[in-house]
């Protein structure tokens, strides 16, 4: 008797180990890669970096996850200054005051709504934002 309940004890511990690798292989295999924010950070070419600061809002330094809602007062030329909207479900609506060259660097709502990611990097809003696609050759 106390070799059977032995012997069950451990065939029990073996299936939920294979349950839980199993679920981990399968978690990883259908997660999509380019979602993922951290291999996004890692692999960022500087074209797909902006610095500026958020100006309608009080924020704290971290990092957010927001999409694209507008272009505006993009002013300049070659160098231009723009304000895009970022929408977060932290602060709402983020108004990105930012300086860009747009010879290389295409204004981050120009191809529609975009997955961004937001440093916010201090109190008083100095932000670097990411894009997450890749813009090469979409300029004419």
């Amino acid at each position: 008797m106390e070799v059977k309940i032995k012997t069950n004890t451990i065939s029990i511990g073996i299936i939920a180990v294979l349950i839980g690798v199993l679920g981990v292989l399968l978690f990883q295999m259908y997660m999509p890669k380019s979602n993922m924010t951290a291999d996004i950070v890692q692999n960022v070419q500087n074209e797909n970096i902006f610095e500026g600061k958020v100006t309608n809002v009080k924020v704290t330094p971290g990092r957010v996850v927001g999409f694209t809602t507008y272009d505006a007062n993009c002013i300049g030329d070659p160098i231009t200054q723009c304000d895009a909207g970022i929408d977060t479900s932290e602060y709402g609506e983020l108004n990105f005051h930012y300086s860009h060259n747009m010879a290389t660097k295409p204004c981050l709502h120009m191809f529609g709504q975009e997955k961004v990611i937001v440093d916010i990097l201090n109190e008083q809003g100095d932000a670097k934002v990411i894009r997450t696609i890749d813009t090469r050759g979409m300029m004419h």
